[in-house]
């Protein structure tokens, strides 16, 4: 049985603008960054390899998911996320998830709607699908790219 996890998929955030003309000004001089790391959140840059996304995603694990599924995903409050237990085909009895996880899609959904538990869908969906990236490194699971919506939609976890 090959275990998945939480599933990507890229999200852009649109901003509106005023509908009366302002007056042109010159531009600001542009402030230096203040640190050479991306950004958290939607604004951060795209991995350039499953490496790098995975890496991000042991980081963001253990900041949102360790103290329930355990530091290695072994399970503790909540399910195992490792090994040949982690994300059964069905829920099990007295679980959250009221879903059956056929791909890492399905995973994806599900979490962002119900993970973490006191704040769902805070994260970002490069987060989450980071962190799904980390989850299948730690089964086994081998990807050729960072791990996107169309690959987790393909991803067949039973």
């Amino acid at each position: 049985m090959r275990a998945c996890f939480f599933v990507l998929f890229s999200s852009l955030v649109a901003c509106g603008g005023s509908s009366a003309p302002e007056p042109v000004e010159p531009a600001a001089p542009a402030q230096p960054e203040a640190a050479a790391t991306p950004p958290a959140g939607d604004q951060a840059a795209a991995p350039q390899t499953v490496e790098e996304q995975a890496a991000r995603g042991a980081q963001l694990y253990g900041q949102h998911c360790a103290k329930c599924h355990g530091d290695a995903g072994q399970g503790a409050k909540a399910p195992a996320l490792v090994g040949k237990e982690a994300l059964p085909l069905d829920p099990r009895k007295g679980q959250k998830r009221d879903v059956q996880f056929k791909t890492a899609m399905d995973v994806f959904t599900w979490v962002k709607g119900h993970m973490p538990p006191d704040a769902p869908g805070s994260l970002a969906d490069d987060e989450y699908v980071a962190i799904l990236s980390f989850d299948l490194k730690a089964n086994g699971v081998k990807l050729e790219r960072p791990l996107d919506g169309e690959q987790a939609a393909q991803l067949n976890l039973h």
